[in-house]
């Protein structure tokens, strides 16, 4: 071999290995990096994993939430997603299941993980009992975590403070009430205000305003600047208004003809009540006397609970995609997550639209309801109700 050119042929096959070599440091380089990061900040994943497997060791989450059978079906579907958490679905009124959490906190038994309902009953209830905890720091998914996946690009919360009492449906609504189809022409009513006309007077029902069961609709009504107290007050001091507090009873009334309307009752119920075959639609007002409810889309996570990792793994379920598909298939409430489709949904004009301005009777600079309590408590004396 020639002297000379073996030096030179030395540093060609160096130059040909520089590259594989520099590749395979910054391989090691970068997998260093990656353990490191790994160690010192777990992913998402991981931690969802650990609260998973927590929440099965536990083995049980306890929800108090909504009576009627599409809120059951909506959320028995966490069953069937995660089938080693039993769920214990509480049902009942937003009054009697606060009442019954609240009394047994009362007795030092803490049984409750969550709580599904109105706005209501968490905020004026729940909230102002200390019983709420915060819910952001369990959002554990990244798209919980990632408010323009909902209406307006943001979590919408209806307590002050933005974190114990998040709003995850939202159903635009100017209903009035329930009628009954074969005594009643509804092309007479088309405001709130055509209720007072006198032909009506001693024909009309209403669920009892001091009830937490239709607070959101009360609020809406007294916070518009198109009804407010002056409504309130006229219809029960000069309607001859039967009140009570049973709403099937109420939607029973109007189906046998023992009252032609009853205010304030739900869209769900009249459309049980047609399924049934029985005479009774729905009056709607004016677009101007409407609001965006909540409903019972409310969720809240109790303190103290029994199954901390289990009512975590349901609350980032429940706000999920898949969760709140489910909620929204099976209850036929809008949710406010815009990343889901709205085809199913029975009546497209509960949709909000975006860019529209609703009043949103869930916030809590409508919370104060005492002065509305005030006004309907004042016209029933006067007709001694």
């Amino acid at each position: 071999m020639n002297k000379k050119t073996a030096p030179s042929r030395l540093k060609g096959k160096c130059r040909k290995l520089f590259p594989a070599l520099l590749a395979l440091c910054l391989v090691v380089v970068q997998q260093r990096q990656d353990s490191r990061a790994a160690d010192a900040s777990p992913s998402w994943q991981q931690e969802w994993q650990r609260v998973v497997a927590a929440a099965e060791k536990e083995g049980q989450v306890t929800v108090y939430a909504p009576p009627g059978k599409q809120y059951q079906d909506a959320i028995a579907t966490f069953q069937e997603k995660y089938p080693r958490i039993y769920l214990n679905y509480v049902p009942g009124s937003g009054t009697n299941n606060s009442q019954k959490l609240l009394s047994e906190r009362r007795a030092d038994k803490y049984l409750a993980d969550a709580f599904v309902g109105g706005s209501g009953t968490l905020t004026l209830v729940l909230l102002k009992s200390n019983i709420l905890d915060p819910i952001p720091p369990v959002l554990i998914l990244p798209e919980n975590k990632d408010g323009g996946l909902w209406f307006s690009k943001k979590h919408t919360y209806a307590d002050a403070g933005n974190q114990r009492v998040f709003m995850f449906q939202g159903d635009v609504s100017a209903d009035i009430g329930a009628y009954n189809t074969k005594l009643v022409d509804a092309r007479e009513i088309k405001s709130y205000w055509d209720v007072l006309n006198p032909k009506w007077k001693g024909k009309m029902a209403a669920f009892d305003p001091k009830e937490r069961g239709h607070i959101q609709r009360m609020r809406a009504i007294y916070y518009n600047p198109a009804l407010g107290g002056e409504f309130v007050r006229r219809v029960f001091s000069e309607m001859d208004v039967t009140v009570a507090r049973d709403q099937r009873q109420l939607l029973d009334w109007v189906a046998i003809g023992k009252a032609h309307i009853c205010l304030f009752a739900t869209a769900t119920d009249v459309d049980d009540a047609q399924k049934k075959g029985l005479p009774v639609g729905m009056l709607v007002g004016k677009p101007e006397e409407g609001y965006m409810s909540g409903g019972f889309g409310h969720l809240g996570l109790i303190n103290k609970a029994p199954h901390p990792n289990a009512a975590a793994v349901f609350v980032n379920w429940l706000l999920s995609k898949e969760g709140q598909l489910q909620w929204q298939k099976k209850s036929d409430n809008n949710s406010l997550r815009t990343d889901i489709p709205k085809e199913m949904l029975s009546d497209q004009r509960s949709i909000p639209k975006e860019g529209n301005k609703y009043l949103n009777a869930s916030l809590p600079e409508y919370e104060d309801v005492q002065p509305l309590f005030k006004i309907v408590e004042e016209a029933l004396k006067t007709v001694k109700k």
